[in-house]
């Protein structure tokens, strides 16, 4: 069982990928912002149950983070090596079945806004070769 430290950074952590699917192209587009609001939903608040300090799900720390990136217009690159960070600093703790919802969110966001485009497919391959250098599973 992980603290709920390690759950806030993971959280906070995956804003910052999904932050850098979508900005890849240098633009966030409503649909993949409202993709990632329903993510959260259908995807995330389910997986566990821990609370950020204002006392809501901390997997709205993804939202919170990924807004507070696009009005910084922060770097993707740079928001894709701090997810990279935590993966590599965190190797255990993403087992097969976070894979599979991290990998499934990332997708949704690219094909979000008129299907994906190439540098969108570049990022999610790493993203993949990222996960399968953390061979955990559950």
């Amino acid at each position: 069982m992980y603290s709920r430290r390690k759950w806030l950074e993971f959280y906070r952590k995956l804003g910052f990928l999904l932050y850098s699917i979508a900005a890849v192209d240098r633009h966030v587009a409503p649909a993949e912002r409202t993709t990632l609001k329903k993510e959260i939903q259908t995807n995330w608040l389910d997986l566990e149950d821990t609370a950020d300090p204002f006392g809501s799900d901390a997997a709205f720390q993804m939202e919170a983070i990924f807004d507070w990136l696009d009005d910084a217009d922060y770097a993707p690159d740079s928001a894709f090596n701090e997810f990279e960070a935590f993966v590599k600093e965190n190797p255990d703790f993403i087992a097969s079945s976070l894979k599979e919802r991290i990998l499934l969110s990332a997708n949704r966001i690219a094909f979000a806004f008129h299907g994906n485009n190439k540098k969108e497919l570049t990022l999610l391959y790493q993203l993949e070769q990222l996960l399968n250098g953390s061979k955990k599973s559950v």
